[in-house]
C-alpha cells in the first residue's frame, strides 16, 4: 500500500540542500532509499517560505522563468531523473468562487501514476484521499477491463504528514480541502517510468476508464493519430520504429493503428505484425482487426 512515513522534525533545510542530498545520497531505482529520504523531505517542507518565494519568483518573471506547464503545479527544483514542484489544491468555495481554478483530474477521478513519488503536507487543512492498491501485471489496459482493486484507508493529508506512492501499485482520488492546501511533491521520473502507461479508474464499476484529454498519455497518442493523417514516407519509417520498440503498449498500437491509415492497402500485413506483439491487448485488438477485414 501507499506508505506513510512517520519523520516529525524541526530541522530546516533549503532547496539547494535537499537537490544535493537526493544527488549524492540517494539511489532512484530503490524504494528503500526513496524511503530513508522522508526526514529530509519533511525537513524541506519545514521551510515556511519555500512555496512563496517560487510564486513571487514567477510573477516577478511573467511565468517565463521556470516550466510552468500547470496551474495547480509550481517547478521548484530538481536533477537527473527527479523533480520538486508544489501542487496547490483549491477548495470546493476557491473553485465555485473562481478565485482559483481547478486543473481537469485533479479531483474525484482514481488514478495510479506511472512514477514513484513522496507527498508531504506543506499548508492547510489539505485535500481527503482514497487510497487503493491493485496489480497492474494482471491487467491487459483495455478500456472497460475489469480490475481488482483493494480499499486501503481514507484518510485526511494533514501538513507534516509524508506518503510514498509506487509507481503502478498505488491508486488513488483526491477530494477538495476545507481551505486552500499545499503539498511538496518529490518526483521520480527515470525516461523509463515516463514511457509507462498511466491508468484511470471507474471505482463504481472496478473497472478501467479511457486516458482522459490532459492524461499522462494524452499528448503522445494524440501525436501518433495524428501522425496516421497528416504523415509521409518518414512518417511511416518512425511509427514502424515506435510500433517495435516503444516500451507503452498503447504507443506500439497506435502506431500500427496510424500505419494502417498511412497505408491502407497493408493493413493485413501490418496487424498480422501487431498479432505477434508481446502484450495480450495488442494481439486481441490485431486479431479483431483481422477478422474484421476478413469479414
Amino acid at each position: 500500500m501507499a506508505l506513510t512515513i512517520p519523520c516529525n522534525t524541526s530541522w530546516v533545510i533549503n532547496l539547494a540542500e535537499f537537490i544535493d542530498y537526493v544527488k549524492t545520497k540517494v539511489d532512484l531505482s530503490d524504494e528503500d532509499s526513496i524511503v530513508a529520504a522522508a526526514p529530509m523531505f519533511r525537513s524541506l517542507a519545514n521551510d515556511r517560505e519555500l512555496v512563496i518565494r517560487k510564486l513571487n519568483q514567477l510573477v516577478k518573471d511573467e511565468f517565463r522563468s521556470q516550466p510552468n506547464p500547470s496551474s495547480q503545479a509550481i517547478f521548484l527544483g530538481g536533477g537527473q531523473d527527479f523533480f520538486v514542484r508544489a501542487n496547490i489544491w483549491p477548495s470546493n468555495a476557491d473553485i465555485a468562487g473562481g478565485r482559483l481554478y481547478q486543473d481537469k483530474f485533479s479531483y474525484h477521478l482514481a488514478h495510479d501514476h506511472n512514477y514513484t513519488f513522496m507527498t508531504v503536507g506543506y499548508h492547510g487543512p489539505g485535500y481527503i484521499t482514497e487510497i487503493y492498491e491493485y496489480d497492474r501485471d494482471r491487467i491487459q489496459g483495455h478500456v472497460g477491463e475489469r480490475v481488482e482493486l483493494r480499499f486501503l484507508e481514507r484518510q485526511q493529508f494533514m501538513p507534516g504528514m509524508v506518503m510514498l506512492y509506487r509507481a503502478g501499485k498505488d491508486v488513488h482520488a483526491q477530494f477538495p480541502p476545507e481551505d486552500l492546501s499545499v503539498t511538496l511533491n518529490f518526483m521520480i521520473s527515470s525516461p523509463e517510468e515516463r514511457l509507462r502507461e498511466q491508468h484511470f479508474f471507474d471505482l463504481q464499476n472496478g473497472t478501467l476508464l479511457d486516458s482522459p484529454p490532459g492524461g499522462e498519455d494524452s499528448g503522445r497518442l494524440s501525436l501518433l493519430k495524428l501522425a496516421g493523417l497528416v504523415g509521409n514516407g518518414d512518417t511511416q519509417e518512425l511509427l514502424h520504429d515506435i510500433s517495435r520498440k516503444h516500451p507503452s503498449k498503447r504507443s506500439r498500437l497506435a502506431a500500427f493503428d496510424s500505419l494502417t491509415q498511412l497505408n491502407p492497402t497493408r493493413a493485413v500485413p501490418i496487424w498480422e505484425s501487431a498479432a505477434e506483439d508481446r502484450e495480450p491487448m495488442v494481439k486481441e485488438v490485431a486479431l479483431n482487426k483481422l477478422r474484421a477485414l476478413a469479414g
